[in-house]
């Protein structure tokens, strides 16, 4: 005897439906590589990253990491699926993040924005990562977000600023030869050539 299984309807139209944080969490998984993320109730799905997302990530969590390390600086550094999530409706997953203690103190359990953020970015999710994922990392109150693109063999890094009463992404663009530095982390840098080295 066979029986019909019931499937949860996705939808990704506010129109349709505007989904809360606990309705997003009882999503079915979609069962390959990519994976839903949620900006004030609105669903979006984030396509599998493309190579040499890996090896970027590898790279740019040692360069952190040990400079963390050297100079005895207190913090975190997340991956997928840690998120970063509030109860209006919102969770996304950076591909990195670097969260400061003092930060993490003031947040408590709940994990609402983060110092740093690191998006790498592919063909596939190019525009919804340096417009609407970064102006909402913005909205939540980070303070440094870097693109890092193979394409163009860049690494875009926005730093928060206040502009007239409302904050704003100032950017500057690191290419070959270039040194990305950091405003959260004073005198961490990291070579444009080195990131990429081999991979592209």
């Amino acid at each position: 005897m066979s029986t019909l299984a019931t499937e949860v309807e996705v939808n990704f139209s506010p129109l349709v439906h505007r989904y809360t944080l606990e309705e997003f969490w009882e999503l079915p998984d979609p069962g390959d590589l990519s994976h839903y993320e949620l900006i004030g109730g609105y669903l979006y799905m984030v396509p599998p990253p493309d190579e040499p997302h890996g090896s970027i990530d590898d790279r740019l969590n040692k360069s952190l990491v040990l400079y963390l390390a050297a100079n005895n600086i207190e913090g975190e550094v997340r991956h997928p699926r840690e998120p970063i999530y509030r109860s209006d409706g919102t969770y996304l997953e950076p591909d990195m993040m670097y969260i400061s203690k003092a930060l993490r103190q003031r947040m408590g359990k709940k994990r609402t924005s983060a110092d740093i953020v690191f998006e790498y970015v592919s063909r596939s999710n190019a525009v919804y990562d340096r417009t609407t994922k970064a102006d909402t990392y913005l909205a939540l109150g980070v303070r440094e977000l870097w693109l890092v693109d193979p394409a163009t063999v860049t690494i875009e890094a926005r730093y928060a600023i206040d502009h007239e009463g409302k904050p704003a992404w100032e950017g500057w663009r690191y290419s070959k030869g270039d040194k990305a530095e950091s405003r959260v982390l004073e005198g961490w840098r990291v070579s444009v050539d080195e990131l990429f080295e081999g991979l592209i």
